[in-house]
């Protein structure tokens, strides 16, 4: 009987494993192996992965930087000094005093702004002297209202002047509507801006007194027309009507302007 012989066994190479990279990839899928969690689309992962957050912004960086050494910036989060209130915008007497007299004793007012730095909300000044001024404020109350009422009739006939001046044919009832109108204290008018002389607004109170009350403007805006072509359209009846206010004879030109926005 011939000998047997053992048939050769191959010995496999023992498997290296990769060194741990995090993530496994199976069927288009990849999670940490050694998490338990469900597995999660490769692509978010890979999206997620090259994401880079944001710094986030500082307070100081949403605020301007105050030039006065007495006067510090800030926002509501900060938290209050001791010995100091907030002061809210509003009162302009009590706003002032208050920031004057505290400068004056050589320490900081906090201007306060809101969360996103684009408004302010008051001023926070040392608690006495908050205190000082209100007294005062509540003292002076009367007479501070009489010279508004002062100041404010001297307004009114400075501009009741420039009116007869510039348009001496205006019929009187006419003037004290525009007076009353475009001259209203707290308007926001054209008779109330500081941004041009006391010519030029008087001349721009009297256009659009006109433009609403002696021409179809309203109409025409009523009718879908665009601001700027209903303007376009009256302006040769407002020039004609502040001729004859002016006196003007027809030969002359008038001072009025071109139209512009309200």
């Amino acid at each position: 009987m011939a000998p047997t012989t053992k048939p050769k066994v191959r010995r496999r190479k023992p498997r290296v494993r990769k060194k741990n990279r995090g993530f496994r990839a199976r069927e288009g899928h990849a999670r940490p192996i050694d998490a338990g969690s469900p597995a999660q689309p490769l692509t978010e992962v890979l999206n997620e992965t090259g994401k880079r957050r944001k710094p986030k912004k500082t307070w100081a960086a949403l605020i301007p930087v105050s030039d006065d050494p007495l006067e510090e910036n800030i926002v509501e989060q900060v938290p209050l000094p001791d010995g100091y209130v907030l002061v809210p915008k509003g009162d302009v007497y009590i706003t002032r005093h208050c920031r004057s007299k505290t400068k004056e004793s050589e320490r900081i007012v906090y201007v306060v702004y809101n969360r996103t730095g684009k408004r302010t909300l008051g001023i926070r000044v040392p608690k006495e002297i908050y205190e000082e001024v209100l007294e005062s404020a509540a003292a002076t109350k009367d007479s501070r209202a009489s010279a508004v009422q002062v100041r404010d009739a001297k307004d009114l006939s400075k501009s009741r002047e420039l009116l007869k001046n510039e348009f001496p044919l205006m019929p009187k009832e006419t003037l004290e509507i525009v007076l009353e109108h475009a001259f209203l204290k707290g308007s926001g008018r054209v008779g109330r801006t500081a941004m041009i002389s006391d010519e030029r607004k008087t001349l721009l109170a009297v256009e659009a007194h006109i433009r609403h009350v002696h021409t179809p403007y309203e109409k025409l805006l009523e009718e879908g027309v665009s601001r700027k072509d209903a303007r376009e359209q009256v302006w040769p009846t407002i020039q004609a009507i502040e001729r004859t206010w002016q006196g003007c004879e027809e030969n002359e030109t008038t001072l009025a302007l071109r139209p512009v926005e309200d």
